[in-house]
């Protein structure tokens, strides 16, 4: 069986029609990295995002064929709903099988941003994270989080709104 892509081209993204291996992958490929960081911005360590994006690859692997509309937001919908619960603690390796842990992610926005984002409630950390670090439309991001198009618009309204506040006392206190 040929995996069919299909362009959309209002929305700009490649969708997977059909449930062959080779098509999942290249979809769980192109998505990947952003739901690590989502599972990051939820406050997981990288280890324990690491778990989330792997256990969320394997639902949606195994539910697959109950899956509508794009990859992108459902796949992101998975991870958001396991980055909200706790990540179960495993057993420890002994020290002599520790391997060096992957390179922190590197990243392009401004420092003190990220300071304050880290500051905000982890919805509104969320809110503004899928919305503005992966460009994805409020209707995509009240898809992923669970909610109505009106509550994820209030989320990014006062999402912003503590980030304005934030960064301008921050200013104001470099000032002095």
């Amino acid at each position: 069986m040929i995996a069919r892509v299909v362009q959309r081209p209002a929305a700009g993204t490649d969708e997977v029609e059909n449930d062959e291996p080779r098509a999942f992958e290249t979809a769980f490929g192109q998505v990947s990295h952003s739901a690590f960081l989502l599972a990051r911005h939820m406050g997981h360590r990288t280890d324990e995002a690491m778990d989330i994006v792997q256990e969320a690859a394997l639902r949606a692997w195994r539910y697959r064929r109950s899956r509508t509309g794009a990859f992108r937001p459902w796949f992101l919908a998975i991870v958001y709903r396991l980055s909200r619960n706790p990540v179960p603690d495993w057993v420890p390796l002994p020290r002599a099988w520790d391997r060096p842990g992957p390179e922190p992610v590197a990243s392009a926005i401004d420092p003190e941003l990220a300071a304050a984002m880290r500051k905000l409630p982890t919805r509104q950390r969320a809110a503004l994270w899928l919305r503005y670090g992966h460009d994805l439309s409020v209707g995509d991001v009240a898809k992923i989080m669970g909610c109505s198009d009106r509550a994820a618009k209030q989320l990014l309204l006062r999402g912003r709104d503590a980030l304005r506040v934030q960064l301008s006392s921050h200013s104001q206190e470099d000032s002095r």
